[in-house]
């Protein structure tokens, strides 16, 4: 069996969110070397990256706001 069946976990897993069983599984796996699992856990790793540099969000301009909505409910 592939480790197809983990591959919604992984995310989870490097943020601790993960049922036990799951976690137990995914450690096992990595640590026999599973290219499949490490892979996964890279690229899980470079995505929670991503996703932390993402800025936080800004309020725009009230003016530039109210012209952007009053032109949408002109269509």
């Amino acid at each position: 069996m592939g480790c197809e069946h983990l591959d919604d976990y992984y995310e989870l897993f490097l943020v601790g969110l993960v049922p036990e069983g799951v976690g137990a599984n995914i450690r096992e796996h990595a640590a026999q070397g599973c290219t499949y699992c490490l892979e996964h856990l890279r690229e899980a790793n470079l995505s929670l990256y991503l996703l932390s540099l993402t800025p936080k969000p800004s309020r725009p301009d009230p003016k530039l706001k109210a012209q952007v909505l009053k032109r949408i409910r002109k269509k």
